[in-house]
């Protein structure tokens, strides 16, 4: 027999469980059934023993337990012979009998208040309540009564020891071949329940409005706009396309530049002219993509810029919170966190611009807050895609500055495609013919942890550098960690959009450029969707697009012909949903609510392009003050932009998937033989409920945006925080002495003898 010994907290003495005695039996009281060494107890313990039914192993295997009367004599008899034995190791024949007599009115007892229990949940299940269903009845198996893991029993502690005892799985008696289709990932997924996952609001539901979406009859296609060249890229960094992994711009170990020296120190955003460059066009902006969208017969257009964070909400819906493949991060590397950043799972917000029959789709820009990066980004792709002679043209100082006239002469590329009633616009930075597909890829220029949690104040972090390939700081593989949790999502949605291959990052610390990755699509849907082919990724965008087509055609028809601010959310429930709110805006008011910001972006700005450089860093460790803290309107201001009196329509929508016909948690590993297909389920909510929810919404936004950094808060108190500035320091010491060996030694660049 198989046992183990636990020890008492507070008894010396050891408490014996009979493992085998489990299996047996299924279920145990809590604490468990222990194996008495005195006789008397050990009888009583047997006489209490309730009847529960079998226990199928994955092997098929059965370990019997008596139902029948037969059964029960052979139980009874069984007992009996227990009872004899105790009597031979010596106890006491009057003292067993009462105890077995106790025993046994205790299992009476047991039984009458099961049965009581049990014909309560009967009459409840027959008054309409929705009990708890295991995941395999939802794909088909019908549970078997018999099965000690069905009905509550599977979740008992000791059916749920069995299992991690002998590693099974709980499996159905049933004879239907159907089973179920998860794959563990490195997150497993929650278990899906029969229960409605808004069941919370199901007296507040109006209208239920059901439906399926699949792939049959549309697809992504591209539209055939003439569009300028594409520029590629400079410097001879083309090198980086073809090569997988960092390619550091000079190797630590031999001092030697891998690529021009120049790209070594990035023009300070004071000395760049940011005037000269074309304003960005949002999409209510920008007459060329209405007139296309009129011209094919689109209803809804938007950006890659102003489309992602939306539809960043329909992938956790879709993939039921999938957290992210780290099997590309070292096993050394200590951060564990498998979730997206906090601000990737913010609510998201837009507004939809309605403009002679097509509707516009912006982002709301109700929070955001100026930073340092966002004028950095527009001077860095310059520089990665000029000559040297041409990128110094746009510093303020040069003799034949560039004007803003020979800027907008040359207009900006863009790639248009389609799917449903969407037309969708993106961007081209760069281009190379030979990458596989269109071969545009993007350019991100990535700052390092240090500036990224602070870009607000980003002096304190300016001495942070990248110096090794992996470890915890100051490596490349906390910037990729990084960019999985925070960045790869948008990223690889951007590139959807746009029909490239990838991305080319260049890991800066504002002042220094330190190497150089180029990620393929492919590369990111592996840390995404756990699997490197794009198939899965690319059915989730496009039935992405088709199910946000259908809520837009249906907030459309409730507010025809006008513009509206929608917010989306998905909830993480054991079966996630999404609320939607819509709400009619006026064009002032939308004005009013993308400005809300614009006094103090602009204030920054004139701060930022002024800014001259400190002396000494004695300042930099000092705690921010409220005012640094602070980025965006307090809560209270918020009311003042929202109508008093407004139409709301709230909904509550929820989806299931199926791949080739069988019902899953989320797809995994999908080919291109296989078929998805999502089944949906829009609730509208009452209209008192909906302000409710829709102002907790709102709450949850602002909390998520209000603070910088992309997953930190309380930055002067923040110990993590702290923690950078300090590495920080101890990096402009090392660029000093860096800087020693140079003068002292000169610069060798690669290709050069």
């Amino acid at each position: 027999m198989l046992r183990t010994s636990l020890r008492a907290v507070a008894d010396p003495l050891r408490s014996h469980i009979c493992l085998s005695c489990i299996a047996r039996r299924q279920i145990a009281p809590v604490p468990l059934r222990q194996f008495h060494r005195i006789p008397a107890l050990r009888s009583e313990a047997i006489e209490s023993k309730p009847e529960l039914p079998n226990v199928i192993g994955n092997n098929g295997s059965d370990i019997p337990v008596p139902k029948t009367e037969e059964a029960s004599k052979d139980v009874s008899q069984e007992q009996q012979s227990d009872g004899d034995n105790t009597n031979v190791e010596g106890g006491s024949p009057q003292a067993d009998g009462r105890e077995r007599s106790k025993g046994k009115a205790r299992a009476r007892e047991r039984q009458r208040r099961s049965k009581k229990t049990k014909n309560a949940e009967e009459a409840k299940q027959q008054e309409g309540l929705q009990e708890f269903k295991p995941a395999n009845e939802s794909e088909g198996v019908k549970e078997d009564q018999s099965n000690a893991f069905g009905s509550g029993i599977k979740n008992s502690p000791g059916a749920r020891l069995l299992n991690d005892l002998f590693n099974k799985q709980p499996t159905s008696t049933s004879t239907s071949t159907s089973t179920s289709t998860f794959t563990p990932t490195a997150q497993a997924p929650k278990e899906r329940a029969s229960k409605s996952s808004i069941s919370h609001l199901s007296s507040f539901i109006k209208v239920k409005e059901t439906g399926k979406i699949d792939l049959q009859n549309d697809k992504l296609e591209a539209l055939d706009v003439p569009q300028p060249p594409v520029p590629g890229l400079a410097f001879g960094l083309d090198r980086v396309l073809f090569n997988p992994g960092v390619y550091q711009l000079r190797d630590p170990r031999s001092r030697v530049y891998n690529f021009d020296p120049y790209l070594g120190n990035i023009m300070p955003v004071t000395e760049f002219d940011f005037d000269t460059l074309k304003e960005y066009i949002t999409s209510s902006r920008d007459e060329t993509l209405r007139e296309t969208a009129i011209k094919h017969g689109k209803k809804y257009a938007g950006s890659s810029s102003s489309m992602t964070t939306v539809l960043s909400q329909f992938h956790y819906l879709l993939s039921a919170w999938r957290g992210v493949d780290t099997r590309m991060i070292s096993q050394g590397f200590p951060d564990k966190l498998r979730t997206f950043t906090r601000l990737l799972r913010a609510p998201a917000a837009m507004f939809l611009h309605y403009q002679d029959g097509t509707y516009a789709i912006d982002a709301d820009k109700e929070f955001d807050s100026a930073n340092i990066l966002m004028n950095l980004g527009k001077s860095m792709e310059k520089m990665l895609t000029m000559p040297k002679e041409e990128y110094e043209r746009y510093r303020r100082s040069h003799e034949n500055k560039i004007t803003a006239e020979e800027e907008n002469a040359v207009p900006e590329s863009y790639h248009f495609s389609t799917l449903g009633d969407f037309i969708m616009r993106s961007q081209l930075d760069a281009h190379d013919p030979r990458l596989p597909g269109t071969g545009m890829f993007d350019l991100k220029t990535r700052a390092v942890v240090s500036i990224r949690m602070d870009a607000q104040n980003f002096e304190h972090g300016l001495g942070y550098e990248i110096k090794d390939r992996c470890g915890e700081f100051e490596s490349y593989e906390r910037e990729y960690f990084d960019m999985i949790r925070a960045a790869f999502l948008k990223y690889s949605l951007q590139v959807r959009v746009g029909r490239m291959d990838g991305i080319f990052v260049a890991f800066h610390n504002i002042e220094r450029i330190f190497g150089f990755q180029y990620i393929s699509l492919p590369e990111m849907d592996q840390s995404l969707h756990g699997t490197s082919d794009t198939t899965l990724g690319d059915t989730e965008f496009q039935l992405s697009i088709k199910l946000w087509n259908e809520i837009l055609d249906k907030v459309t028809a409730r507010f025809p012909e006008q513009s509206l601010r929608l917010h989306f959310e998905t909830r993480d429930a054991v079966t996630p949903f999404m609320y939607i709110f819509a709400e009619p805006v006026s064009k002032s008011q939308i004005q009013t609510i993308q400005s809300k910001n614009k006094d103090k972006i602009e204030a920054y700005q004139q701060r930022l392009l002024n800014l001259t450089p400190k002396e000494g860093d004695a300042d930099l460790d000092a705690p921010m003050t409220d005012e640094a803290e602070s980025p965006v309107t307090a809560p209270e201001e918020t009311a003042e932009i929202e109508p008093v009196e407004r139409s709301l329509f709230a909904m509550a929508l929820s989806v299931k998937n199926f791949v080739n016909g069988k019902e899953v948690a989320r797809p995994e590993n999908l080919t291109a033989s296989d078929e998805w297909t999502i089944e949906y389920e829009l609730n509208e909510v009452s209209a008192k409920q909906g302000a409710t929810l829709y102002k907790m919404c709102q709450t949850r936004r602002q909390k998520a945006l209000d603070v910088r950094g992309e997953d930190e808060v309380d930055v002067a108190q923040n110990v993590y925080i702290r923690r950078l500035r300090n590495i920080s320091k101890l990096g402009r010491k090392h660029r000093e002495q860096e800087n020693e060996l140079d003068n002292e030694a000169g610069v060798v660049t690669y290709g050069e003898k």
